[in-house]
Order: C-alpha cells, then structure tokens, then sequence
C-alpha cells in the first residue's frame, strides 16, 4: 500500500496524477460526487478547509508577522539559526524552497533557489505570511501542523486553485521535552519536481533538530538534577520533587513515589491535573490518605530560560509526617534487567496486598531489602518494622524474645515483663529471615500465633490480640524441608499465601555492570579514595562469574578491589585469584571450579543483606545519565572544560568529579 503521507510513488506518472487529481478537486468543490480517490488525509483537509470558509480561488495568504517581530517567534534560536542557512544550498541544488514557519503557521524563515522565491512571491509565499490551514486551506505547512503528522501536498490537493502549480512536503517538529509543536520545516517546489523522497528529506530535517532539542534538554535536566541535590543536602527533611518543562520527573523524593504522586508517565499527577503556567509560582492542596498536603512550586531559570521546576511537599499541619521505620524502599533497589523488573513489578503488586509473604532466595540476594522495600510500599508503611533472625536466637530464650513474658514468669525475668517482637511489631510488619531454621517446636507456637491472630506471654493469662503481617523468608526449600519432616507443612501453607523468588544474580547478569558501579561508587566514598572504573577485560570476566554469593558477594568484591587498587581502574590482572582460576577454566573449556554458596568462600562478605544498597532504584542510570551529557558538552566544544562548566552551570571541579578521571591542565583536551 503506498504511504499514505505522500502524494504518489516513482511508478506514477506526475502528469496524469495531477489531471485525476484536479478533476477530483473541481468535484469536490462543486458538491459533486467524486469518480476517483484521494487521500483520507487530504479529503480531511479540503472538509476543514470549507469549514474554515477558504475561498478555494483564492490564494494570497495574509501577511500576518511584521518584521520586527519574525526573530522572536523562533524557539531555541541558536538552533535554527545554525542549521537552517546550512539548507539552504539543499534546497537550491534540488530546484525547491527550504521554509521554516513557527506553530501558528507563519513563515519566519525562507531561502532557496531565487527564481522560484521570485515566483512564490505572487502567492505571498514569503517570510510573515501565514500558512495554517485556516488561512490558505490544504497545503503540506498548514496541514502538517493540523495534523501533528508529515504531509506532501502535489498540485490539485492544495485547496486554493492558485497553488495547484506547486508540490510542498512538510513536517511538524516538536519539542522533546513538552511535546508540543514548535513549527514545521518544508520543500516546495514546482509541482514537476514532485518526488517521495522530499518528505523524507524534510523528515531527516526534523528529526535531526529534534536531536539538537534533546540535547538541550539533557543538559537542562543536568542543571536541575544538580540543583535537587544541592536542596537536598540543604535541607535533609524535605519532600521535594524536580521536573523539566514538560512536567516530567526527573528525581523525586521517594514519598512522592510511595505516596503515588507520580503517574505512569512519570508526570506529577496534580499538575496534569491543574491548570496553570510551569514558568509561574504556584500552590495547591491535595487531599491525600492522611490528611490535606499543601504543595509549592517554585520555577528554576537559567541563563533568563525556564528549563523546569521545584516542587516541594509539606505534609498535613495536624499531621506528623508517617515515619516509615525501615532504611530501604523499592526505589533502594538497582537493575535493568527484563526478570529483575518482571520481579520488581510483581512485588510492588504483592506490597499493597495485606497477606503472609513467603521470600524465596539464594543467600546474598537481599531478601531483607526487599522485605524492607515491600513494607515502605504498604499500607502499614507508617508503623514498625521488625526483623528477626530465625537461626540466630537461642532456643532456650526463643519462645520469650518472640512472645514476651509477663513480670515474675521466671527467675531473672524483667519485674515490668517485656514485649515480645510480635507486640513490637503491631500496626507494622514482623520479617520472620532464615524461617527455615526455627526449631519445630517453636514452629508449632507461631502457627497457633498465626492462626489466632493473638499471643499469651509467657507467664500471661489473657490473649493478646496483634495487627500485624508477616513477612518470612529463607534461602532453603521449604517445601522439601516438610517432605523431611524437618518444617511444619501446615505452617508452610500458612507462610506461603503470597510468594516471591528472588531471581540469583547469575540470573539477571545484564544487572552486573550497574551494581557493581554503585557499590564502587559507595565503597570509595566510605574509604574517602579516588573513584575506581572497571576497564572492558575485568568487566567481562565479573559478568562470567557465577556469582554465588550474589550481590552480597558482588559487594565484598568492591570492598577489596578498593583496598587493593592503587590506581583508578581497575584490571583483569587486580581480580580475586579465585575468580580469575574461575574465568580461565571457563574460557579454555576445562571444567569450571565449583563454587558453593557458602559464608567460607574467599569472595564471600561478612555483610548483612540489608547493607547492599542505599541508593534510589535509577541512581546510576541517572548518574550515568549526567556522565554522558558532561561527556556530549565537552565533544560539542572540543574538550573545553571550562565553556563546558559555563553552560552546564557547575563549576569546573565538579566536571572532574563527576567524570571521576583525570583531566589534563589543558583545557583543550581531556582524557
């Protein structure tokens, strides 16, 4: 089927085209019924340009923009100020008109072969006309910018007869960061130079200053991510979000995420929901679930432009901000991987439902994390969460620690009594970690907890009733452990409504590079060291690694390697020796030395799995994110450092950091 956005393919013979094509006009535009097609977007057009009350024999468009006021109609000036006199030499060798017109229609920008300018000119084809639909009915400019979509007009499909000489093709551009339409870019010509491929050229055209948009737009959402951190760092309790021209979220204060203030497009909901300028200061009040929060934005411009916005959270004056007890939420979590996100995704589902959870994992994996993360997203967010490790309590001490006692229960016994993790944990979560190896008799009193919903402390008379989910998890199969005799079956089922397994790190190996840049990044400023960087050998020998002990044991690795490592990058040649036996076995085809999820291994850590990560789920690819707009400034001014840091905003020691390498003296060059 031939493309529907140009006017005939290079089998179709023009002259005959524009003949069936005029007669098909002159139908329309006597009421008669047409005998021949056209195109839906250009009958569309010829409807909405009756509407608009066009004299189809007429064809002078109005002069609309005086000349002292054409300059300011171009958005991002410098841009098209650069490339549009670069096409005009294009334009002349292919016999045609290069045009830029702004949104409304109005040309601001025309060059090109200069009889054919002399020729346009009778029509009012010239800088200050407008061109929109309303004014001249169907053309490619007009229509372009009706539809949000590409248009070639040939001949006998403009509306006005007097245009019918004349074969224009044109496309919207829009601006990356609104999404709006800033204008159109088009070829006209006369209508035997019709030809497929000027559309194509004036989509080349588009998309290429489109390109130029974003990369504005990056560098303005560099300037922003940096000025979130520096509020942050101000003011440690605030609740704040930043977003660019377009309402999009470019960091956020994970509330914002927790609380659901952000939609799936990652658009602050209340905005798409407000009607008010993002260039202008503005408050609102939003009835959230605990109460009305007030909200203040405040715009950020840089160098007289508005590139975005602050927007700040103040929680309800009768309300104390809830108070989430854990450290980390699903935003502390870091991967890109299909299954790791297929994973995250099922699990932010599981937090909002109120049930027993059963976590499955290999150890190291960060069963407790997202045990944390889980609790953060849920409707008890607010209230405690209390961890406790299965295998690590005495058995002797183990009924008391979970259940408490009353005063006097035993010799020794605290005279007030004591609460017991469960009470501890009411209105909030209990995380029962390494539930596979509770005794069985202490299995049997959870059970009966658990399907009371009620405790007596030891010593006590009277139930205890608890409000409280539970949260278990386990590096073992629990399921082959009841076909053991070695895990109550009945409490396996109790345990087990909801279920998650926790994907290995083996399995989601494309996640490697970004955890391991993470902890480097961590681990190095614990240490108080210089940055290290993996170089393309080491990494690919990390990401071969099975990895046992997974992201724990990923984490021991970055700790070592920045002991270990004088320099700033880190070699094949700095490896653990184990892992490079590992990869060099694998490699040469021998049998690959078994490693076991075992604590003794060399590589293991001493870590708790709540330790892995601290950061928000996109903080690398955020910070990679800023490495590379540094990096794109810095090619775009052939390694001027200090131009870079101009237009960036920052100064020039943060360039150095951030890129976290050696920059020479020299600011001509960079390494």
């Amino acid at each position: 089927m031939r493309d529907s956005f140009i006017s005939m393919d290079i089998f179709t013979n023009p002259k005959k085209e524009r003949v069936r094509i005029t007669n098909a006009w002159e139908q329309f535009i006597t009421g008669e019924d047409l005998d021949s097609t056209v195109r839906n977007l250009t009958y569309q057009s010829w409807e909405r340009s009756l509407k608009h009350g066009i004299n189809p024999l007429h064809g002078m468009a109005p002069v609309i923009l005086p000349k002292d006021k054409i300059q300011s109609t171009y958005p991002n000036n410098h841009i098209f100020e650069k490339i549009l006199p670069e096409l005009k030499n294009v334009a002349i060798d292919a016999g045609h008109l290069i045009v830029f017109c702004n949104n409304n229609g109005e040309i601001v920008y025309l060059d090109g072969d200069s009889a054919l300018k002399r020729k346009a000119e009778k029509m009012n084809f010239i800088v200050g006309a407008s061109w929109s639909e309303s004014h001249i009915g169907t053309n490619a400019i007009g229509t372009a910018l009706a539809t949000g979509m590409p248009m070639q007009v040939f001949a006998g499909e403009h509306f006005c007869q007097p245009v019918h000489n004349w074969v224009c093709s044109a496309a919207p551009i829009r601006d990356p960061a609104t999404k709006e339409i800033l204008g159109a870019i088009d070829l006209t010509g006369a209508w035997n130079m019709v030809h497929p491929h000027s559309l194509s050229t004036v989509v080349s055209i588009t998309q290429y200053i489109e390109g130029m948009l974003q990369k504005e737009l990056d560098v303005e959402r560099f300037i922003l991510l940096e000025q979130y951190s520096n509020n942050s760092i101000k003011n440690k309790n605030s609740i704040l979000a930043v977003i660019d021209r377009g309402n999009q979220v470019i960091q956020a204060t994970p509330l914002f995420y927790e609380n659901g203030w952000i939609g799936k497009n990652n658009h602050l909901i209340d905005l798409d929901n407000l009607t008010f300028t993002l260039g202008e200061n503005a408050r609102w009040e939003s009835e959230k679930r605990d109460g009305k929060w007030k909200f203040e934005l405040n715009p950020y411009f840089y160098q007289g432009k508005h590139i975005g916005a602050i927007v700040n959270a103040i929680a309800p004056s009768s309300q104390v901000p809830k108070v989430n007890s854990t450290k980390h939420t699903f935003s502390s979590l870091i991967g890109e991987s299909t299954k790791f996100k297929s994973f995250i995704k099922e699990a932010r589902t599981l937090a909002g439902l109120d049930l027993p959870l059963l976590i499955e994992g290999e150890s190291g994996t960060g069963k407790e994390l997202l045990a944390q993360s889980i609790h953060s997203a849920s409707q008890r967010s607010s209230g405690p969460f209390i961890a406790i490790n299965c295998g690590a309590i005495p058995k002797d001490l183990a009924d008391s620690e979970l259940f408490g006692y009353e005063g006097g229960a035993f010799t020794g016994a605290t005279k007030g009594g004591h609460s017991g993790k469960f009470q501890q944990a009411e209105g909030g979560t209990i995380f029962l970690d390494e539930i596979g190896e509770m005794s069985l008799n202490l299995q049997t009193t959870l059970l009966r907890v658990l399907e009371e919903g009620e405790l007596v402390r030891i010593g006590g008379k009277h139930p205890i009733k608890l409000n409280i989910r539970v949260i278990a998890a386990t590096n073992r199969d629990l399921k082959k452990a009841t076909e053991n005799g070695e895990f109550r079956l009945d409490l396996y089922y109790r345990l087990n409504i909801l279920h998650l397994k926790v994907p290995s790190l083996h399995e989601r190996s494309g996640d490697i590079p970004l955890l391991l840049d993470h902890l480097l990044k961590k681990v190095c400023r614990d240490l108080g060291r210089p940055p290290l960087t993996v170089d393309k050998k080491a990494l690919e020998m990390i990401e071969s690694y099975e990895w046992p002990g997974n992201v724990r044991e990923l984490r021991n690795l970055a700790y070592k390697m920045a002991a270990k490592v004088q320099g700033n990058v880190i070699t094949s040649m700095d490896l653990p020796e184990d892992l490079i036996v590992y990869c060099s076995r694998k490699q040469f085809g021998y049998p690959a030395p078994i490693v076991s999820n075992q604590e003794n291994q060399s590589l293991h850590p001493t870590f708790h799995p709540h330790e892995i990560t601290e950061s928000a789920f996109n903080t690398s690819s955020l910070k990679d994110q800023e490495i590379q707009t540094i990096l794109t400034v810095l090619n775009e001014l052939n390694g001027n450092v200090s131009e870079a840091a101009k237009k960036l905003g920052i100064h020039r020691s943060t360039i150095y950091r951030k890129l976290g390498r050696n920059l020479t003296s020299n600011d001509n060059k960079y390494i």
